[in-house]
């Protein structure tokens, strides 16, 4: 695994550069779960790869009935400001336990196991490793959050892959367990945009007050569970009195024209967001 935050000066830039982003893409997956699942309520979450814990967070704000919060990171300094973090959190992450190892190292189960922008640091055979423990260690489910990115994307697929086969079933953001449907020269992202502090555009050198961060993921649970009758897979599309909506179904691939005398299925697509799920009837 390569090593990208050693000193106390690295935790901090990442903190002011990357941790906004890496939050909203959470966030925006954990919302995703909820609308699949409005009545799943997890009591303990495994954060593999966890850096300072931003992944955690999220969960935190989505789930606030969690009770248990296990945190594995490599860095020595990440976990430490992780801890630190922490300690002006809710009750369940300030008595989180926090244990410095890599993130496949044998450990206890949870309801919810997240591992976020950690598997883009391993090589292929640590890849399938970790993907193979974190899947032996979630209870219900396992979500995997990498960049937005082709090769970001690829690992993601992999990684949903080896948990199909494993007797996994995808809630997100595919509407099914099979295959991909994408030609080999596409690949699956999502975008979030999230604004930025003073600070923020201080640390990167930037003058816009937002950003758009661009994600992959997989969600991958124990049991089946009713998913979205389509995914949203670009930005809506939207033309005088109609929209065009490039969606991932059951059946494939599908591109749909939503037209204002389709009434409330109109509406409805003028609302839905890329990523948002569609109905296809």
């Amino acid at each position: 695994m390569s090593r990208a935050a050693r000193t106390p000066g690295d935790v901090a830039a990442y903190l002011a550069t990357r941790a906004p982003a890496t939050y909203a893409a959470a966030a925006d997956v954990f919302a995703r779960i909820r609308e699949l699942r409005p009545d799943w309520n997890p009591t303990s979450v495994l954060d593999l790869g966890a850096g300072p814990g931003i992944a955690s967070w999220a969960a935190a704000e989505a789930w606030r009935q969690i009770a248990a919060f296990t945190l594995v990171e490599a860095e020595v300094e990440m976990a430490r400001a992780g801890r630190r973090l922490a300690g002006n959190g809710p009750e369940a992450l300030r008595t989180a336990s926090w244990t410095v190892a890599d993130a496949g190292a044998p450990g206890n189960r949870a309801d919810l196991v997240v591992a976020s922008y950690v598997i883009g640091e391993l090589t292929s055979a640590a890849l399938d490793d970790l993907v193979r423990e974190a899947w032996a260690r979630t209870t219900d489910t396992l979500v995997i959050i990498e960049p937005g990115t082709t090769a970001g994307y690829r690992r993601t697929l992999a990684a949903r892959a080896a948990v199909v086969r494993a007797g996994g079933s995808t809630l997100a953001p595919c509407p099914h367990d099979a295959a991909c449907p994408l030609p080999a020269d596409d690949w699956c992202h999502f975008s979030v945009r999230l604004p930025r502090s003073r600070t923020h555009r201080i640390a990167k050198d930037a003058e816009r007050g937002f950003e758009d961060e661009k994600f992959s993921y997989a969600v991958l649970c124990r049991e089946p569970h009713p998913r979205a009758a389509a995914r949203v897979l670009r930005r809506p599309d939207l033309r005088p009195g109609h929209v065009v909506l490039d969606l991932c179904t059951p059946s494939g691939l599908e591109q749909r024209t939503v037209s204002r005398k389709d009434g409330d299925a109109y509406r409805a697509a003028k609302k839905v967001s890329w990523g948002g799920t569609q109905a296809t009837a």
